[in-house]
């Protein structure tokens, strides 16, 4: 592809941003030059990432940061994979026992980031343009009323008691927590420059909040007591830093940065690990159930890095067919199988834990940007 179709293509992907005011129009033109830059450096690689952000949901059930209940047995249970789009703007639920889409789900123009309660009821949406959160029904795939949140939210994290979301508003430098019982907004929290992806230990005392400011050499991830909701010292990262994920325990979270790296954080201490090495242009991370393996989708390089947790140990990259592009990841409750998202190819890859073998692409639709795995209709009450 030539350098003219790829600019087009990236063009394509950059969400308008609304006019909502001076200070907040320039947060989001300054947000817009940042992510061009970064997704012409991705195609300058061989590679375009055709997608508005890049956002990880690892283990089920969404909310960074926690595990979903165990599987019984070891018969496999269906669950759904819904995967968001950004060029007309729905979602697509998948089946990981049959790999069939089923129809389509409207959501807002802008949406850009999706989370699910832990008991798989409530899908929320977040729209960085209308600068609020959409309630999903996952019985019936409907829409609720809009919440309001801050300036250009663009991620969304539950705790694992399911009653509170986290959004993160990258022009506001804050995060608006949701009571989901009754869909409130709370007080805003101060968070640093850009706040993006965002964590939740598995005891829900603490949400750490990657900050996305685009200055090579720094980065940082702001730790937030949610007891109070108070934000802590920043952590020192990779520079750049993009994705976080948590281990089930709670114990480490994970980071992912523009060096190429993942930095693992002692939570007890937030304390920085040695950066581990990974692919060209990691994109997003996703943890096994069992805690033992972080997957890291690389964009330039196609691949997908195992990490062994107990070693910090980059395992070999995995070659997805569809890999370029690659934007997204998500693994089923039982932790036996990885989705990984192309947004270039428009296509959701399954991945065999147990060999770390990649199936056959399942095409998803047009520019696939964000996904999230529910349980079935016995566990969750969707259809």
């Amino acid at each position: 592809m030539d350098e003219t179709s790829l600019r087009a293509l990236l063009e394509r992907a950059l969400v308008p941003e609304p006019p909502i005011g001076p200070v907040a129009d320039n947060s989001l033109r300054a947000g817009i030059k940042l992510r061009r830059r970064r997704r012409m450096r991705a195609a300058a690689g061989g590679a375009a990432a055709i997608a508005v952000i890049a956002v990880a949901i690892p283990v089920v059930t969404g909310a960074l940061g926690h595990t979903a209940a165990r599987r019984s047995g070891t018969t496999a249970q269906a669950e759904t994979v819904y995967v968001m789009h950004n060029a007309g703007w729905f979602m697509t639920p998948i089946s990981t026992i049959t790999n069939t889409a089923g129809k389509r789900i409207r959501v807002a123009k802008g949406a850009m980031a999706i989370a699910i309660t832990p008991d798989g009821k409530t899908i929320y949406v977040a729209n960085w343009r209308a600068d609020t959160v959409t309630p999903i029904t996952t019985a019936t795939n409907t829409a609720g009323k809009p919440i309001r949140a801050g300036k250009a939210p663009i991620w969304i994290a539950i705790t694992p008691n399911g009653q509170t979301a986290y959004v993160s508003n990258w022009a506001s430098n804050t995060v608006t927590p949701i009571t989901t019982a009754t869909n409130t907004p709370g007080k805003p929290i101060r968070a640093g420059p850009h706040p993006g992806m965002i964590a939740i230990t598995a005891n829900g005392k603490t949400a750490y909040v990657v900050d996305e400011a685009d200055h090579p050499g720094w980065g940082t991830v702001t730790p937030i007591a949610t007891a109070t909701n108070t934000p802590g010292k920043p952590i020192k990262v990779g520079s750049v830093p993009r994705a976080i994920a948590m281990t089930p325990d709670g114990k480490t979270a994970y980071v992912i940065s523009g060096d190429d790296t993942s930095t693992p954080i002692t939570t007890a201490t937030n304390t920085p690990g040695t950066p581990i090495k990974v692919g060209r242009w990691p994109q997003a991370i996703a943890i096994t159930p069992d805690g033992k393996t972080a997957y890291v989708a690389n964009t330039n390089s196609g691949t997908v890095t195992p990490i062994t947790t107990a070693t910090n140990r980059a395992g070999k990259p995995i070659r997805v067919a569809d890999g370029p592009g690659m934007i997204a990841i998500a693994i089923t409750r039982d932790g036996k199988t990885v989705y990984v998202v192309s947004g270039t190819a428009g296509t959701l890859t399954p991945i065999a834990t147990a060999t770390n073998t990649p199936g056959k692409p399942i095409k998803a639709g047009k520019h696939p940007f964000a996904l999230v795995i529910a349980p079935d209709s016995h566990d969750a009450g969707h259809h």
